[in-house]
């Protein structure tokens, strides 16, 4: 499988943080070995609905289901990465050149190191991570 292939809901793994470090690191949604608990225990992962255990969530028939439109909304607004946008640019560009424009934006300008999804910096060069959503204070 493909580093930079999603996950069955449209995550990148290898944009996640747990993925990246080097201590208890994550093998990715559809990799065999460690992963957190969260992941251990997706209840998008172990969908009844999938008729194969890594199919993309974007060919079921209930797509998108409530759980993806929760998890699409806090990707969105939290990391700046898009679930559904991974899914429909993998389905349209195919495997090579969805990972060349994954590889495109999430590619460190600094250094070259990926970065993550999780982290408003490069976890290598501390140069900032232009995905990143920047967060706005309330104005009272």
């Amino acid at each position: 499988m493909n580093i930079l292939s999603p996950a069955p809901c449209g995550v990148i793994c290898a944009l996640c943080y747990a993925y990246q470090r080097e201590k208890n690191r994550c093998v990715g949604c559809n990799g065999e070995g460690y992963k957190p608990n969260h992941c251990n225990n997706c209840s998008i992962r172990f969908c009844k609905e999938k008729s194969s255990p890594g199919e993309l969530c974007l060919v079921c028939g209930k797509y998108p289901c409530r759980r993806l439109r929760d998890l699409e909304k806090m990707y969105v607004e939290k990391y700046g990465e898009s679930p559904r946008r991974n899914m429909e640019l993998a389905q349209t560009l195919g495997k090579g050149k969805y990972g060349e424009e994954i590889l495109r934006i999430w590619t460190c300008q600094e250094c070259g190191h990926l970065l993550s999804a999780h982290r408003d910096s490069c976890v290598i060069c501390h140069a900032k991570n232009g995905n990143y959503p920047e967060k706005t204070v309330p104005v009272e």
